[in-house]
């Protein structure tokens, strides 16, 4: 080699190494913003550097975090991807795995997400927190792979258009012969108030403010009603006396006014976020969520009941077996009184809050059910309404940022694991005046002799509604002062349709006779026949 070409091979040498060492430094510097959290500044360092040089994987790995930071999810996984396709040696960075496999499953890519989070578990540290979540992430990959692999047959669509009338609408509970749907609504200033519509002639009508004593400047939130559309409770979280934060309310309609809502006290409400609602069908029975202390979690599920003297009994909790260290939500108790419903996030699921099905006709340990695929999607599914007859399912769905609500039809899978009920309606009437009578009404099982429900017809109008779990025969105790109390004795003989039922009472006057009555139905008939 001449003289020459040594020193142009030096030259050249040490320019190189000059070069080196200056993109070797903005990967140093750019490591020392990013520990300074000077994340700007460490992202041009970091893209410099792999402009000229992409030996130091770790500049990806940096890159993929400070974009988690800016919660740019595309750019994250972008880089996060690139990191693991030039991550020859093995598995550097495990947190990129991760990340990448929870996106996957929030995203409801189950096959993906599982593939990173194997990796992810089998590199981290199982004493750890973090090894717990990628555990439970896994578990709800195998569900996600499974519920989707056997779907429900059902299809969703949209109720019409005059019901879906404002940009959100949600929360739909109807009465048990399905003439009346009640739900919330939001315009866009995000004031909440509670709306109804009647179903006339297979037609529903415009929706209308439920009641000015009602709705107020504020907002009023999720409610539930008693089968017979006379009894409600909703939440309201301001403008009103209360324990603390939301609170519970209860009002009661007569005739078509409904009375200035009620706080349900202490023994209900507490001096934390108390909300979501459900009654039974009689109103003798109330379910909601709250936030209060000595809970399983931050949000779970407690039950009030009425005691003898109509008064509402200290709520308790419904226990680990339905609520657990996250959160239960949204409890719907069925009109059959035994099918509970509820949304959870810390159950087997598709990934955030799914909804679930137990029966609590012998307490409340039975078996909890996931609803399944697609009812339960990889995004929070947070309230179903089943129907009384159980036919149909309505609930909101949030897409393409309006929130309306839908229904679908029972499938067969399904309605096996829900009790039917019937509906028997009619008004209490006196037999010569056809005066309307305002009575108390037990209904009871025959063959068990058990009290299904008690309840009162309406003090103006005289109407009544009961609701009969399944099929059986039943008899109806009628009683009103200065009347003669009254026994109707009836079975549905496995008819699937509710039936109308007008009860007429004698006046107590001299020599006058009253006699039991046997009632029953001809199948598929809404007319009575005696035996």
């Amino acid at each position: 080699m001449t003289h020459k070409s040594f020193f142009i091979f030096l030259f050249i040498s040490i320019s190189v190494f000059a070069q080196d060492k200056k993109t070797l430094m903005l990967f140093e510097k750019g490591k020392k913003d990013f520990m300074e959290r000077k994340y700007e500044t460490a992202l041009s360092n970091f893209e410099k550097y792999l402009e000229k040089d992409s030996s130091k994987i770790e500049a990806y790995f940096r890159i993929g975090q400070i974009h988690e930071s800016f919660r740019n999810q595309k750019k994250a996984t972008e880089y996060y991807l690139k990191l693991i396709e030039k991550d020859t040696a093995g598995v550097s960075f495990v947190q990129a795995y991760t990340y990448l496999g929870s996106r996957a499953l929030e995203n409801h890519r189950f096959e993906d997400a599982k593939k990173y989070l194997t990796i992810s578990l089998n590199n981290t540290n199982k004493n750890s927190i973090v090894y717990q979540q990628i555990q439970k992430q896994l578990k709800t990959c195998d569900f996600g792979i499974q519920a989707i692999a056997k779907p429900l047959n059902i299809k969703p669509e949209p109720l019409i258009d005059v019901l879906n009338f404002k940009n959100k609408q949600y929360f739909p509970v109807l009465t048990a012969d399905n003439s009346t749907i009640i739900f919330t609504a939001r315009n866009d200033l995000e004031d909440e108030n509670i709306y109804f519509s009647e179903n006339k002639n297979n037609t529903w009508s415009k929706p209308i403010s439920i009641s000015n004593e009602i709705n107020t400047p504020y907002n009023e939130g999720t409610c539930s009603i008693s089968a017979d559309g006379k009894i409600m409770v909703f939440t309201s979280c301001e403008g009103r006396d209360s324990f603390g934060s939301c609170d519970l309310f209860i009002t009661k309609k007569e005739g078509d006014k409904w009375s200035t809502p009620q706080n349900l006290g202490p023994n209900i409400n507490s001096n934390f976020w108390d909300s979501q609602p459900s009654l039974s069908s009689d109103g003798s029975k109330l379910f909601f969520s709250s936030e209060r202390p000595l809970g399983l979690g931050k949000k779970d599920i407690w039950m009030s009941e009425l005691d003898e003297k109509g008064n509402w009994k200290k709520a308790t909790n419904l226990g680990k077996n339905i609520n657990t260290s996250y959160d239960e939500v949204s409890p719907f108790i069925h009109a059959n009184g035994y099918s509970l419903f509820f949304s959870s996030n810390g159950k087997e699921g598709m990934g955030k809050f799914d909804i679930y099905l137990t029966s609590i006709k012998r307490g409340f340990g039975g078996e909890v059910l996931n609803m399944g695929y697609p009812i339960n999607t990889g995004d929070d599914e947070l309230s179903l309404f089943i129907s009384a007859d159980g036919k149909k399912a309505f609930y909101s769905v949030d897409k393409n940022e309006k929130v309306s609500l839908y229904q679908f039809s029972i499938p067969t899978e399904l309605s096996d694991k829900i009790d039917r009920t019937h509906y028997l309606k009619g008004f209490v009437l006196d037999q010569k005046t056809q005066k309307p009578l305002y009575t108390t009404i037990e209904l009871v099982d025959i063959k068990t002799g058990e009290k299904i429900s008690k309840f009162l017809s309406d003090p103006i109008t005289g109407d009544y509604m009961a609701i009969l779990p399944g099929d059986g025969e039943y008899v109806l105790y009628v009683e009103t002062p200065n009347y003669f109390f009254k026994s109707l004795k009836f079975d549905f003989s496995k008819d699937d349709e509710g039936k109308r039922l007008d009860i007429l009472l004698t006046k107590i006057e001299k020599e006058t006779k009253e006699v039991l009555e046997n009632i029953f139905f001809d199948s598929g008939s809404a007319v009575l026949r005696k035996e």
